[in-house]
């Protein structure tokens, strides 16, 4: 019979299960030692929401409650790197009124900033060398932000998990930062490697927003450079970036809108990240920065109807009049929109010619009046080039649910 120990942590309604796993257990404690938890043996009255046990020699089976017959098998760092991901999701099944943030942040003198992800920008590499200059790391994956419309604030939540290096170091980082990771006690593959010295904020532990850095890494040599970065490509980095997908669409813009007109928003454009959080770390842009007061944000208690994910939108028909859908929530950024649709499902962004098109569907329209309306205001743009762009976009409103059949708007009316 599986020795079950059931680890249930701080935050989180449900346990995770491991079988016979006493050398992952001492591994995830270590990993996970400022996220407080408790471990029994008796099954809890829910299900887990994550099932590890032993396969292969040196190899573990990840199974979550929601996929029981898809097990991931990873080694031992890949599996706690695996439960920590998961445990990100079950923060949110637990407190879905949170946004949760796909980013590091770091601690400037009492305020956060936060570094949104982006594929290959170092953001956990660059968080990792501000901390070992002295910056206390609240995450350098996942924040959970707290949007109180009450007190009108916006808090980073520190998850307590303890940072995870990419390898291999980058060879141009100093001799000095590859000796500090490579004497760290942290376990490692040959893909990653936990810093367990490095102090980190505790769980549950709250600053105030204070900035948000975007990162541009560079392959070629440059010089880190902080510059003002435009809201509107600031504001699709940060929505795209977000998880909490139980929260209503519409609610999720109404929060990122009103946090990125109150924050200063920069692009750092770098090359080696140890040099950028040198250059970050006294920054005066960065210093004193003041805590959000978010003072359009209304309460939405709306929440995403979870029933809808699997299901597809109806058929696009490019003979049939379309309008704009109810319940729409817009924002305007820049010359761009974005919308977020009744349903609470999906998030749009419209550059200038595509926010035309969205104003032509205030009323009943079809294909064929959008396309002849396009041709005439540019008549040197190919016919077939507006129309088939001017297709591309409906059907994604229609798949977006923010556009629907006129006769469906009327008969909801």
């Amino acid at each position: 019979m599986a020795n079950t120990r059931y680890l249930k942590f701080e935050g989180l309604n449900k346990t995770a299960a491991l079988e016979d796993a006493a050398p992952l257990e001492s591994m995830v404690s270590d990993v996970l030692s400022a996220w407080p938890h408790q471990v029994s043996s008796t099954p809890p009255d829910d299900p887990s929401f994550l099932t590890i046990r032993q396969a292969e020699a040196g190899r573990w089976s990840l199974v979550t409650e929601d996929a029981p017959d898809a097990p991931r098998i990873w080694d031992s760092v890949n599996t706690v790197c695996d439960l920590v991901a998961e445990m990100a999701w079950e923060r949110l099944r637990s407190d879905p009124e949170l946004l949760c943030l796909h980013a590091a942040a770091v601690n400037f003198d009492g305020r956060l900033v936060v570094f949104p992800n982006a594929r290959r920008a170092g953001k956990s590499t660059l968080s990792i060398a501000l901390a070992r200059l002295g910056r206390q790391l609240y995450t350098d994956d996942f924040l959970p932000v707290s949007i109180d419309a009450v007190n009108q604030t916006s808090l980073g939540i520190a998850n307590g998990a303890s940072p995870r290096i990419r390898l291999p170091l980058p060879q141009d980082f100093s001799d000095a930062f590859h000796t500090w990771a490579d004497q760290d006690r942290g376990p490692s593959n040959r893909q990653y490697k936990y810093l367990l010295d490095t102090p980190i904020a505790p769980h549950g532990e709250t600053l105030p927003l204070g900035a948000m850095v975007v990162l541009d890494r560079q392959d070629d040599l440059v010089e880190p450079t902080l510059a003002p970065m435009a809201r509107a490509d600031a504001l699709e980095s940060i929505i795209t970036q977000n998880f909490a997908r139980t929260r209503h669409s519409g609610a999720i813009l109404k929060s990122i809108d009103v946090i990125t007109r109150h924050l200063p928003i920069f692009r750092l454009t770098y090359h080696n990240g140890e040099a950028a959080a040198e250059y970050l770390l006294t920054h005066p842009d960065l210093k004193a920065l003041p805590a959000t007061r978010l003072s359009e944000l209304a309460q939405d208690d709306r929440k995403a109807p979870l029933e809808l994910l699997d299901l597809s939108a109806p058929e696009f028909a490019s003979a049939q009049q379309y309008v704009q859908a109810q319940g729409v929530t817009e924002t305007q950024a820049g010359d761009d929109s974005f919308l977020a649709d009744g349903t609470g499902m999906a998030i749009f962004r419209l550059n200038p010619i595509s926010a035309a098109i969205w104003r032509l569907l205030e009323e009943p329209t079809d294909l064929k009046e959008v396309v002849s309306i396009l041709a005439s205001a540019f008549p040197d743009v190919g016919p077939d080039q507006i129309a088939g762009d001017c297709e591309q976009l409906m059907r994604g409103l229609a798949e977006a649910r923010l556009i629907v059949p006129s006769a469906f708007k009327v008969a909801a009316q």
